[in-house]
């Protein structure tokens, strides 16, 4: 209100002292003008040269991992700043005290930390919270708010940025063991295959040099001890393929809906096997019957091993909708010709529709190793005579149980 009508009131407590004749009540006035003027320019100097940042050093976390958040406030001027407040908002999951002393509030779905400082000239003043990280999915934080203004707090002056910062969270995983199917191979073989690959990097021994070895396996250090050429001698290896297939549907026909208790345990379960397959070095790759958000297609990572492979696989997981876009027979019949002999399927799947059926015996028969996993107890093994079936039991609490086939009900 003194915004709005200062001006005013100034003008009219002049003119009151004026034609009181008293020249208290006029100086009154115009002190009151002279102050209000002054509050009034340092108010629209305040935000200016001020800068805020959010820090995030990880933007990358796993459901219940306190994720740590640095509010950053730097003034730029030699304007002293005598209050500043900085409201930053962060996913409703949070728990109420999750703001190392700050307030918070539920707010639309969202919880608000404030912060109330001061910052002389040309000094940075920063804050550090921290919130467990909800489950699976992109998450936004901000925008924050920064208000500031006179000393006096009557011409307040608020700024709301533009940065917000984008966290995600890995779906969860489980410990499903070292052998987490009771087949003696659950994912293929782990040992044999072709020997005729040779691991560049793992040298088994040396031997004279024959004709036709390429210059690269010549060890000249070797050929100048011994007085003749000598070649490396590379360890054989053979690299074991997996292809975790995902179907997302979870009800028959698919546009009746999704089980959300199913969609999540599918994500689960195929998170959980990812990160299995890559502690023992398998070379794995994914299908899904779903894309992530706003995706035009269903999503494929190719098996692989690169250094990055299981985070792509996390993140596809991690954000991917229960929206099917295609069915995961006919993905897998446009993705067989590029498996490579001997791949082991994992499939997951809470249903098991007939087309599926017909595609999973055709690939079994042309030497794929195939396991199905379901999280919804259904037991198809009279259906898919000659693939391994496992049933993953559900708890209430949302955990999985790697239980052999006769632990669970028919």
């Amino acid at each position: 209100m003194v915004r709005d009508f200062w001006l005013l009131l100034t003008i009219v407590i002049v003119l009151a002292g004026v034609a009181a004749q008293n020249a208290a009540l006029a100086l009154l006035g115009f002190a009151d003008g002279i102050a209000c003027l002054g509050a009034q320019l340092l108010s629209r100097w305040s935000l200016r040269r001020l800068h805020y940042q959010r820090l995030v050093p990880e933007d990358r976390a796993f459901p219940g991992e306190n994720v740590g958040v640095t509010l950053q406030v730097t003034n730029h001027k030699a304007l002293p700043l005598w209050w500043i407040e900085v409201r930053d908002t962060y996913p409703e999951a949070a728990p109420d005290d999750a703001t190392s002393g700050t307030g918070s509030v539920a707010t639309a779905g969202r919880l608000v930390t404030n912060w109330t400082a001061a910052a002389g000239p040309y000094e940075k003043i920063s804050h550090r919270y921290s919130f467990p990280a909800p489950a699976r999915g992109v998450y936004e934080l901000g925008p924050a708010t920064i208000k500031t203004g006179d000393p006096f707090g009557l011409f307040p002056e608020e700024r709301t940025g533009q940065d917000n910062t984008r966290i995600l969270v890995y779906p969860r995983m489980v410990d499903i063991g070292e052998q987490p199917l009771p087949s003696r191979r659950p994912f293929g073989e782990t040992t044999g295959g072709l020997r005729i690959f040779e691991d560049p990097v793992r040298v088994a021994g040396l031997r004279d040099y024959q004709p036709g070895d390429p210059l690269r396996r010549i060890d000249w250090k070797a050929t100048a001890r011994i007085g003749r050429l000598q070649s490396r001698v590379y360890e054989p290896t053979s690299s074991q393929h997996l292809l975790i297939c995902l179907n997302t549907a979870t009800l028959t026909p698919v546009w009746a809906g999704f089980i959300p208790e199913l969609f999540e345990g599918s994500i689960t379960i195929a998170a959980s096997i990812a990160r299995w397959a890559d502690e023992q070095r398998y070379s794995v790759g994914l299908l899904a019957t779903s894309s992530v958000a706003n995706a035009p297609r269903a999503i494929r990572i190719p098996p692989g091993r690169q250094s990055d492979q299981l985070a792509r696989l996390l993140e596809a997981l991690a954000v991917v909708t229960p929206y099917v876009l295609d069915s995961l027979s006919a993905m897998l019949d446009r993705e067989e010709h590029r498996m490579a002999i001997g791949t082991t399927l994992a499939v997951v799947t809470a249903t098991m529709p007939e087309e599926l059926r017909v595609t999973l015996q055709r690939l079994r028969r042309r030497g794929h190793p195939i396991v199905v996993l379901s999280p919804s107890g259904n037991r198809w093994q009279a259906e898919l005579e000659g693939i391994e079936v496992r049933n993953l039991a559900l708890s209430e609490h949302g955990e999985i149980s790697f239980a052999r086939p006769s632990e669970v009900a028919s």
